[in-house]
Formats: C-alpha cells, sequence, structure tokens
C-alpha cells in the first residue's frame, strides 16, 4: 500500500514537471535538483554537464538524464532521482510467540498437529495476513524447534512441530523470526539445526545468541535483529547482544531489532531487569526492542526516541489448547530514516489488538484481529500496563501517543 502510494506522488509529481517545462519555466523557477522536460524530449547528459540543445541531444537507451540545460530548462532525470535518495521508510510488523506445533504431553485432538492435518498451512494466519503481506518485514517469536528429532532435553514443557510447517510462516509473508529462547534446544543440536537448515530452505532470516540476523527489504532498507534468553540475566549475554548490534552497524544496518527473551511468566509488568537491560541495548546502538515469553500482554515504554514492547504475549501458541488469557496484539511502526539515521522526532506506531484464537472458549490457533468491545479492551489494558512505564499511551485506534 505503501509503495503504491509512493507510486502516485511519483507520477503525479512527474506530470507536473512536464507541464512546467512545456510553459517555458527557466532555471529560476525549477528548484535546484528537481527535473522537468524540455520539448518533450529527454536527453542524456551527465550531471553538471549542459547540452546544448536538449531536444536533440543524443539518447543512449537509459531512462536518465542531466539536469538543467543551456536554455534553463531542466533535463528530466532517472525516476529513481525522483525520491529522496537520503530517505527511506521502513514498515516492521513484530508479533509474540509462534509455537508452530506442541508439547511433548500433548493429545492429538484438538492440538496444533491435528488443525494442520485438518485444514493446511494458509489457515493459522488467515485473519491477519493481509497485515503482514502490506509491511516491508514481519517477525515473530518461533518458541519452538521445527525437526523431526526425537531426543528431547529433560523439562516440564518441550515444544516442536514438524519441518513442513515452516511453510505457514513462509506462506503467510514472515520474513523473520526470533530463535533466542528457552525453547531453542528442546531438542538438542540435532533439533536445533534442522530448524536453522529448514528456515534457510524457506529463505526466513533469524537470530539467536549466537548469530545476529540481517534482512534487506525490496526498496533497500537493511534490518538487522539480535536476539537472546536473558532468563538467567547473564551479563555475558547482554554484552554478546551489545557486541552484536555494533557489528552489525558496520555492516550497513540501518535499523537494529533486539529481541529479548526475559521477565516472568503471567506477570503484566516487566521488572527491574527487563527496564535496565532494555536502556542498556537502546543506549548501545538498537532502534526497537521486541520481549516476549510472560506469555500475556506488558505495557510499552518510549525511551530515546525508540519503542520498548515488554511483552507481546502468546500469538500463534501451539503450547496450550485453551490458555486463561486470549489477548494479544501486533505491533507494527514506520521508521523514517534519514542521512542514515532513524529519526526519533515523531514516532509513527500502532498496536493492532488481537485475539490468539477466532474461538473464545478453546484454542483454535488462529490469530484474529479483535473488533468493538474487545478492541476497545486491550488497548485499555496496555494502556494501563503502559502507564508505570512513563507516557506512553494508544488512541481508541491503537495509535501510539506520547
Amino acid at each position: 500500500m505503501r509503495k503504491k502510494f509512493l507510486s502516485c506522488i511519483l507520477m503525479s509529481g512527474l506530470a507536473v514537471m512536464l507541464l512546467f517545462a512545456g510553459c517555458g519555466k527557466s532555471k529560476s523557477d525549477v528548484t535546484e535538483g528537481s527535473a522537468a522536460a524540455g520539448e518533450g524530449t529527454a536527453g542524456t547528459v551527465s550531471p553538471g554537464e549542459a547540452a546544448e540543445n536538449p531536444a536533440e541531444a543524443e539518447t543512449d537507451g537509459d531512462s536518465s538524464a542531466a539536469s538543467d540545460g543551456a536554455d534553463g530548462t531542466a533535463i528530466i532525470g532517472s525516476v529513481e532521482d525522483m525520491y529522496d535518495e537520503e530517505t527511506k521508510t521502513l514498515t516492521i510488523t513484530a508479533t509474540g510467540d509462534c509455537t508452530l506445533g506442541v508439547t511433548q504431553e500433548q493429545s492429538y485432538e484438538g492440538s496444533f498437529n491435528a488443525y494442520y492435518d485438518s485444514y493446511g498451512e494458509d489457515y493459522f494466519f488467515d485473519g491477519v495476513r493481509d497485515i503482514f503481506e502490506a509491511d516491508d518485514m514481519t517477525i515473530v517469536n518461533l518458541e519452538c524447534v521445527l525437526s523431526t528429532a526425537t531426543e528431547r532435553v529433560e523439562k516440564t514443557y518441550n515444544l516442536r512441530g514438524s519441518p513442513e510447517y515452516v511453510g505457514i510462516l513462509a506462506g503467510s509473508s514472515v520474513e523473520a523470526c526470533s530463535l533466542g529462547n528457552n525453547h531453542t534446544y528442546d531438542y538438542g543440536e540435532e533439533g536445533f539445526q534442522e530448524t536453522r537448515s529448514v528456515l534457510e530452505g524457506a529463505g526466513i532470516t533469524y537470530a539467536y545468541s549466537a548469530q545476529s540476523g540481517l534482512y534487506t527489504t525490496e526498496n533497500g532498507v537493511k534490518v538487522g535483529i539480535v536476539s537472546d534468553s536473558l532468563l538467567s540475566q547473564s551479563e555475558e549475554k547482554l554484552e554478546n547482544m551489545k557486541s552484536q548490534i555494533g557489528a552489525l552497524r558496520d555492516e550497513g544496518a540501518e535499523v537494529v531489532i533486539a529481541c529479548c527473551h526475559w521477565g516472568i511468566e503471567k506477570e503484566y509488568y516487566p521488572n527491574e531487569y527487563q527496564q535496565e537491560t532494555a536502556h542498556v541495548l537502546i543506549d548501545a546502538g538498537a532502534d526497537l526492542i521486541i520481549g516476549n515469553h510472560p506469555h500475556v500482554l506488558q505495557g510499552v515504554e518510549v525511551y530515546e526516541g525508540k519503542v520498548i514492547c515488554y511483552s507481546l504475549g502468546n500469538f500463534c501458541f501451539g503450547g496450550n489448547k485453551n490458555p486463561s488469557d486470549k489477548n494479544t496484539m501486533i505491533f507494527q511502526q514506520t521508521f523514517t530514516i534519514a542521512d542514515g539515521e532513524v529519526q526519533t522526532d515523531t514516532i509513527d506506531a500502532e498496536i493492532i489488538p488481537c485475539r490468539l484464537s477466532s474461538a473464545d472458549s478453546y484454542n483454535d490457533y488462529q490469530p484474529t484481529v479483535a473488533s468493538g468491545e474487545t478492541k476497545q479492551n486491550i488497548i485499555s489494558l496496555v494502556n494501563e500496563y503502559s502507564s508505570a512505564l512513563g507516557t506512553v499511551s494508544f488512541d481508541s485506534e491503537g495509535n501510539l501517543l506520547e
């Protein structure tokens, strides 16, 4: 949608400039750096050079041409020149925990696996796919392994889905995922390596403790991702994330997302460690903090012009057939990047209230955008959770206010 909008602006601007050229606009009437055409013909001239007769200038088949002609008329440039090359926008969508599979103790009936077998891969994100498709990058927290490995680590909950479930992500315009969580190695090294392999095969960027991710959008914006489980509150892990942020900047990342697995399950307010750590990561260069693990929503904070989502809760969650709290949300932010820097004077961000199931009395694993009273209730709850963190709140449509 944004790309189509920009194209319309571009074509409208081009038409106006052609009109000016036909009316004999002089150099003084045309803003320096803009483009117009002379007598409907575009010559190809290097920047800073002038054609003696723009209308008769030899062309080489290239769509680009020079700036000002000798008669004062601006020569039309390439389509790309119509954009300010130093200003870009990037829309990122983020969700909470996606467990595309089951625990080792779940029965088949009513499980995520059963729904997949009955309805196929397109079923799960059917209610939100249009949102994912309209952005530049969607990132989820993949809280399971996608593997055929059977030897599991001894723990209460081991989360695993079939490798073919990667199609759920790839088929719904999910471009990236966070793997740094406490279920990364539920099925040992074999399970983790197979998960990495299927993600790579599907073209999905990922990050975990030992590896950052770098995704390039269709319009050329480089997005860096760091991800780790901070449940142990390890200083070494935090230092590693800071180091990776710096390395991503060196690789040309224009926006960096830090995905943090932290906090206390079923707590609606972040603890002191979460807040301190979020601030440290932003000071280290992160532009957005996405938190997970509590399995419920937590508040949102703005620190140094950067957004911190402390917990996005569960989203497409196969780990529980009927979670008691089904509230969730999608977070979406559009960044403006000028001269290689993310602009922080204004923040264009919103939450999209959702329920993790289209059914209220059980989990059907199909996240659904909330409406009416349910929507307003979720926004009110997020505002309540955020009130202790600063001045952030969201209006009735979910738009971030400061």
